[in-house]
């Protein structure tokens, strides 16, 4: 990428990060900020307004980053890479925000709201990077996927997620409110792992490595892992006591995902196997 592109890249972002920022502040009485908040040491020092400001830059340069180094093997040309990444995006961070109503009791619409605030602007900014001329290698042409394969793949990320997570729950290796939010919380496991499915099916094009390992560890590690990590990484840079449990839940989650990949195309290739025994 020419230094001409980066700075574009840079404006991007910052313009992105500015209007997440303006729609927090528009969006502010749907705040759920607890009433008797206990602030993290950074949040002390600078400030709740500028270490949240601080997450948006992360966040975003990081998700960015992403974009650019996973640009080439996102399905489709020019601006539909930046919708599929975009919508990816954008539904992988809302459905986040929506684990505090389980986990919290935080009210639906207030979570909706205040994730649609980052959810909007990281979309723009997936579609604005997918207007920037930067090269391309590789072949970006779609391979058709059938209703069923898709709900196969949804399916597969919604099990692999619940069990685990459920484990994890249970255990208590992260914070839950499956013992006070049960309903809720069934339900927003359920649908996370639909997302993180749908995300799956938006980003990732067949072929893209020889080896499907490769392939599960980089979208669990890399295309999952790095946008989800930046978001939860909220947290525990605001409040204090989320270290063990974000970097906790964090790790379980990128390994869930980096599992239901590998199952998910492991049984596709099972399949593709059976089905040319089965023409000879």
């Amino acid at each position: 990428m020419k230094n001409r592109q980066k700075i574009k890249v840079v404006v991007i972002v910052l313009a992105c990060v500015l209007l997440d920022i303006v729609m927090h502040v528009v969006t502010k009485s749907y705040s759920t900020m607890p009433e008797n908040p206990n602030f993290s040491r950074l949040a002390k020092l600078l400030g709740t307004e500028i270490t949240v400001s601080l997450w948006a830059l992360i966040s975003f340069s990081t998700s960015a980053y992403v974009y650019c180094l996973i640009r080439n093997i996102i399905p489709g040309e020019g601006i539909v890479k930046g919708l599929r990444y975009g919508s990816a995006i954008a539904l992988l961070w809302l459905f986040a925000m929506l684990e505090g109503v389980s986990l919290f009791g935080n009210p639906v619409i207030n979570e909706f709201v205040v994730g649609l605030s980052d959810a909007i602007p990281v979309f723009l900014m997936g579609l604005l990077l997918s207007m920037q001329k930067i090269e391309e290698q590789g072949n970006t042409v779609v391979k058709p996927v059938t209703f069923e394969r898709k709900m196969v793949i949804v399916s597969i990320f919604s099990g692999i997620f619940l069990i685990g997570r459920y484990a994890a729950y249970f255990t208590g290796l992260i914070r839950s409110g499956y013992q006070t939010n049960s309903l809720s919380t069934f339900l927003w496991t359920l649908l996370m792992g639909s997302c993180i499915g749908v995300l799956c099916i938006l980003l990732e094009k067949d072929g893209d490595t020889p080896s499907l390992e490769c392939r599960a560890v980089k979208f669990g590690i890399l295309i999952f892992g790095a946008n989800w990590a930046v978001f939860l990484v909220f947290m525990p840079l605001l409040f204090s006591g989320y270290i063990v449990d974000v970097l906790t839940r964090i790790a379980i989650d990128i390994a869930l995902v980096t599992i239901g990949y590998f199952l998910a195309f492991r049984l596709e290739s099972n399949s593709s196997s059976v089905e040319i025994s089965t023409f000879l």
